[in-house]
């Protein structure tokens, strides 16, 4: 099994995280996001910054769809929970006190593996494996996600994860006194573009 083209992660960074020992850059057009559901509307919450360490691969960062096994070797990846933001102060400080923010201010996840499929329609499919932890529980998580170049050397990176907040031990955040419980499952969701240093 070949180890970490922690393709996720590289579409995880953006503008303002450390991006140690790579010669990978995210650009400022990328997308991360929460989607989820409550009983009286939809929310979006978004992620302002974060933070990752890039170890690079066999072929040392190169972003064709040819040589994504080798771009990189490991990915750790760190987003201060204080970062996501819902658009909304009251849920933003309920979400923080579900995922217990004061004792584990950081959610982290760990690349431990990938399988890269064969290139289709111009696309590359992408099956990510690592660990995730959030309010201080890690548990493991596969990601399904696809590659597709971009102009200029450019590499686009998208997907999404279905995450049920109990499956951490947190509790979904109720507000107004009950009127307003949110859903347990949130879906994550990425959209990046990638390019050399």
């Amino acid at each position: 099994m070949k180890r970490l083209v922690p393709i996720f992660m590289m579409a995880l960074a953006w503008p303002g995280m450390a991006a140690a020992q790579s010669n990978v850059e995210l650009l400022p057009s990328g997308e991360l996001a929460i989607d989820g559901k409550s009983t009286v509307r939809d929310f979006t919450c978004q992620a302002k910054g974060m933070e990752a360490r890039f170890t690079p691969g066999e072929a040392g960062g190169e972003l064709t769809l040819e040589q994504l096994t080798g771009a990189l070797r490991e990915v750790r990846l760190e987003i201060p929970t204080s970062k996501l933001d819902c658009a909304n102060g009251t849920m933003n400080e309920h979400m923080y006190g579900a995922l217990l923010m004061a004792q584990h201010p950081t959610i982290r996840f760990r690349m431990s593996g990938y399988e890269a499929g064969a290139a289709k329609d111009g696309q590359v499919p992408l099956r990510i494996r690592g660990e995730l932890t959030m309010a201080g529980v890690t548990r493991p998580i596969d990601l399904v996600a696809h590659a597709t170049s971009a102009p200029a050397g450019k590499l686009r990176v998208q997907g999404r994860y279905l995450l049920r907040m109990t499956d951490w031990g947190v509790r979904p955040p109720t507000l107004m006194l009950g009127t307003l419980k949110v859903g347990d499952s949130v879906v994550i969701r990425f959209d990046f573009a990638l390019a050399r240093k």
